[in-house]
């Protein structure tokens, strides 16, 4: 899927809206993958910088609103067969009052996080322009952090095989931190949710 997606914007060089709309809905769809063939293709001068910039950033904030819909919706669901815990709600909502601007920043580079995060936004009814507003921001920086490490990284994928190697080495050991580090980060956001008796959450309905 993502050579796919990759040999797609290449052939759609010549064609500017259709190139936008794919990196659009890429970027919605296969989030981090699709940013790393992007800004590969922008380093290589085969997608524009703007239209790369300015693309990824739309479809970004377009995914992380679909989860926040996709949480305030079910939160209806959820009310109606009395499956959220009133005090805990009031907890998670106190915490986005106080940490929206870092949960929302943090979770965008953590994978796993995003999701849970931008949902509980739904769910507790966090002001839709304000977070509309967070994850622009968001998706700027992060944009702008895979188009610029794209520049760096390109010129060792076009070094000899020793080259390769230690870079294949150096990537890899990123992913491993950033996958165990990803999986601590989500193990402590259920603790903090769902454990009652942790610092500053009220006591469950019983």
């Amino acid at each position: 899927m993502e050579e796919f997606f990759v040999d797609v914007c290449e052939q759609l060089s010549a064609h500017v809206w259709l190139e936008a709309l794919l990196v659009i809905i890429g970027t919605c769809f296969l989030e981090d993958v699709a940013r790393c063939g992007v800004g590969l293709l922008v380093a290589n001068g085969q997608i524009g910088w703007r239209l790369a910039f300015v693309s990824m950033t739309l479809g970004g904030v377009v995914g992380d609103l679909a989860l926040y819909v996709i949480g305030r919706y079910a939160s209806v669901f959820l009310y109606r067969h009395r499956w959220l815990d009133p005090l805990r709600l009031a907890w998670v909502k106190e915490q986005f009052r106080r940490h929206a601007f870092k949960a929302v920043m943090v979770a965008r580079f953590i994978p796993g996080a995003r999701t849970l995060v931008y949902c509980s936004a739904g769910i507790v009814r966090y002001p839709m322009p304000r977070f509309t507003l967070l994850l622009f921001l968001a998706a700027v920086i992060q944009s702008v952090f895979y188009l610029k490490a794209a520049d760096v990284i390109n010129p060792y994928l076009r070094a000899n095989r020793t080259g390769l190697i230690v870079f294949g080495v150096i990537v890899a050991a990123l992913l491993i931190g950033h996958h165990a580090l990803a999986k601590r980060n989500r193990s402590k956001i259920r603790e903090a949710v769902s454990d009652s008796g942790s610092e500053g959450m009220p006591p469950s309905v019983p």
